[in-house]
């Protein structure tokens, strides 16, 4: 029997093994932007992750893999603003004050993109009417908190688990916080600016 006589499946010899892992071309917050736009049109309580999956042209597993809820998904911007606040507060000069250096960590951090800025705004204004997302963000505040814990801590030469520091550290992380929620529903403009104003009025008298 000749090639020509074999089913074309056989001809063309064994198929190619499927491909395994994460595609390469899935951007998780372009999928985070177009579930964070469909709720503001249809509801967050609406809106299944299936719902998701087929806006954004993936796979449920894969979106999954990415978020595994509705709330990480809302949730999923704040690892990289943890990760430049970070990086700022670990690199600043000694010879810089707290004040200084706690601004230059916001303005690293919040200074976005045009869609990475929309993407906050819309995900803080859902936070805002569904108070239990916020709930479910706590770990994810915790960990911004730890990092003003050690900074302030290094900075005033104070331990760690002394009441001023950490009260400093439940002080500007609530007041970043609050300051973000107010920046979604009443100012157009960038986040950054708002922040550093709160940070400003905790520390006044330091």
């Amino acid at each position: 029997m000749s090639s020509t006589d074999l089913p074309a499946t056989a001809a063309a010899g064994p198929a190619a093994p499927r491909r395994r892992g994460r595609p390469t071309d899935v951007d998780p917050e372009r999928v985070a932007l177009i579930a964070l736009r469909h709720f503001d049109e249809h509801g967050y309580e609406q809106t299944t992750m299936d719902d998701i999956a087929a806006l954004a042209g993936i796979g449920r597993r894969t979106l999954f893999r990415y978020f595994p809820s509705k709330p990480a998904l809302v949730w999923g911007g704040i690892e990289p603003v943890v990760g430049r606040m970070h990086a700022v507060l670990d690199r600043a000069p000694g010879d810089r004050s707290i004040r200084d250096v706690l601004a230059d960590a916001i303005l690293s951090s919040l200074t976005l993109p045009p869609e990475a800025e929309e993407a906050t705004r819309r995900r803080l204004a859902l936070m805002a009417t569904h108070p239990a997302l916020i709930g479910f963000g706590l770990v994810g505040m915790a960990s911004q908190r730890e990092l003003l814990v050690d900074f302030l801590a290094g900075r005033l030469g104070l331990d760690p688990l002394s009441l001023r520091v950490q009260v400093l550290a439940d002080a500007l992380s609530a007041a970043n916080f609050s300051a973000l929620l107010w920046w979604a529903q009443h100012d157009d403009g960038p986040p950054a600016p708002v922040v550093v104003a709160a940070m400003d009025e905790v520390l006044r008298g330091i």
